[in-house]
């Protein structure tokens, strides 16, 4: 069973941290992991072990589930090192690589990235059939049943994550005076998907992204935001998840995937952190679900060194890089165009993972007791 104690994530009390990566390919029209007409899909788990990841974040959608045709007919698949996955619709071909993960002792999230296979969608359901699998209209009722689903069919999970970067027509719940549809509350719709996952898996964790902003006049909407990035509306209207299996998983990028505007202040990156503290670090269960980029740009260097320095100053040792394989059109992987791993990509993950931990400084306890007062801890003294 996988829990949360004094934000220290735990399988069967015993903590660890996630050094995880995200693995693509399942969301996609393929409908599978990515690079298989090149490699074979045990290699690269290996390779994610070795590298030394320890946990993988596997985006998937409702074709995954429903698809029939065989995985070698969406995409070609190298003989013979795929041959366990020929033959297979997607869905028997997550089971087979899901079983071998977790034998090789990995900690699997599973992402519902979009309700299509086609593009990213703002929304947990969909009124558009002509992207959808079965060509009808796809309902929360829907999303929450394919959920439940994974919930039951994969016991051994270590978390699930609701959806993927809900943006757009979405705010966190009310507020917005132009958008009082509840449909797009991200909050109650969040709240009821994990009621009905914990029932049906109460050993996972409930990974939840934020938003692109709730404009109620109580968060800083002038923010620049990344989609699922935003968690101010949490300070004030909180989820209602309980609170050892709830995991913030924010989503945070350079300017390889967005310009934000803070990125060309002058006082770059110093001015992160703040902003970072106001959208999600002031949280205590938080692992970042996606962060990364090309890496090989004076901006994006700049940018992902100091969400390092970040994520080790506040203690964040939790999160998932974007991505293993370099087919990502706008981050590339920890894998180059040639297959050959990013020496300085994993340098980066290695500061992160061996960064010494972060020590509170205790604040001073005052005792007063018969007209003495002692002063334990450290402080300072100032004199004007």
């Amino acid at each position: 069973m996988y829990t949360i104690k004094d934000g220290i994530i735990q399988k069967d009390g015993v903590a660890f941290e996630v050094h995880g990566i995200n693995h693509f390919g399942f969301n996609a029209p393929i409908l599978q992991p990515q690079y298989l007409w090149q490699m074979g899909w045990k290699q690269q788990l290996q390779q994610i072990k070795d590298l030394g990841f320890n946990a993988i974040r596997v985006p998937f959608v409702p074709d995954t589930l429903y698809a029939t045709q065989k995985v070698e007919q969406l995409s070609y698949l190298v003989p013979p090192i795929n041959n366990e996955l020929i033959g297979k619709t997607p869905l028997e071909a997550l089971d087979i690589w899901i079983a071998e993960a977790h034998r090789m002792g990995f900690h699997i999230v599973l992402d519902f990235h979009s309700v299509s296979m086609k593009r990213q969608y703002p929304t947990w359901y969909c009124n558009q059939p002509a992207l959808m699998y079965n060509e009808k209209n796809y309902t929360r009722a829907d999303w929450i049943r394919d959920l439940v689903f994974v919930a039951k069919r994969y016991p051994q999970l270590m978390g699930i994550d609701l959806y993927n970067e809900p943006n757009g027509v979405v705010r966190w719940n009310v507020g917005d005076a132009n958008m009082v549809n509840s449909i797009n509350y991200w909050k109650p719709a969040a709240e009821a998907a994990a009621t009905a996952v914990l029932a049906a898996n109460p050993d996972v964790l409930i990974f939840v992204q934020g938003v692109t902003g709730n404009f109620d006049g109580k968060e800083d909407s002038t923010l620049p935001m990344n989609w699922g990035e935003n968690f101010q509306p949490q300070r004030y209207d909180p989820l209602k998840i309980v609170a050892n299996k709830l995991v913030f998983s924010p989503h945070t990028y350079g300017r390889d995937v967005y310009v934000k505007e803070s990125f060309k202040a002058s006082d770059f990156p110093r001015n992160l952190p703040a902003q970072w503290d106001k959208l999600f670090g002031y949280l205590k269960n938080v692992c970042p679900g996606e962060w990364g980029g090309r890496y090989d740009t004076v901006g994006d260097v700049v940018w992902q060194d100091a969400f390092v320095d970040y994520m080790i100053s506040r203690g964040i040792r939790n999160s998932f890089y974007w991505c293993y394989t370099p087919n990502s059109g706008d981050t590339g992987g920890i894998l180059d165009d040639k297959l050959q791993v990013r020496a300085d990509k994993m340098a980066l993950l290695r500061r992160l993972w061996t960064a010494a931990p972060v020590v509170p400084t205790p604040q001073p306890v005052i005792t007063i007791k018969d007209g003495s007062i002692t002063i334990t801890g450290s402080f300072t003294i100032k004199y004007g």
